[in-house]
């Protein structure tokens, strides 16, 4: 996982495809016409009874914060149960397993870019009376040959 400021998201291009572009549109709010999957979620962060976990093979999600902030638990693979495969035909699948591993928190301005074979479970609530929303972009990238698991 590698998180960081939007700002500086160019300096990750190696890595990232597209990461320069994406720094740019993300500042206009604007993702059409790139040569791939552009989600823009908004929701309410949830308990943790109700997130799960899920991995991707060739696919980096990159979310990228508007507003808001939520917490991603991340964590080898193998310490969670396979579940079922994502919606579809989607790269990955859903596993089981309560949080664990590392908890950060991403927020408004910020990216945290998740590498194929990493477990992540995303949406978690951060303030203590239990509210909180969250809304941001989930990039689909593809993921160097290197990195795919």
């Amino acid at each position: 996982m590698i998180m960081d400021t939007v700002e500086r998201l160019p300096l990750y291009e190696e890595l990232l495809p597209f990461a320069r572009e994406l720094a740019e549109r993300f500042r206009e709010r604007q993702a059409e016409g790139l040569p791939f999957e552009v989600r823009f979620k908004q929701y309410d962060t949830k308990p943790d009874e109700k997130r799960k976990f899920e991995v991707h093979r060739h696919t980096i999600d990159l979310m990228m914060c508007f507003e808001g902030e939520e917490i991603i638990h991340i964590c080898p693979e193998d310490e969670l149960q396979p579940g079922e495969p994502l919606p579809d035909g989607g790269d990955g699948m859903k596993l089981i397993g309560a949080p664990r591993g590392s908890a950060v928190i991403l927020q408004a301005g910020c990216f945290a870019a998740i590498l194929p074979g990493e477990a992540h479970m995303v949406g978690g609530r951060t303030a203590a009376d239990g509210t909180g929303s969250v809304s941001k972009w989930v990039v689909k990238l593809p993921s160097p040959e290197r990195f795919c698991v």
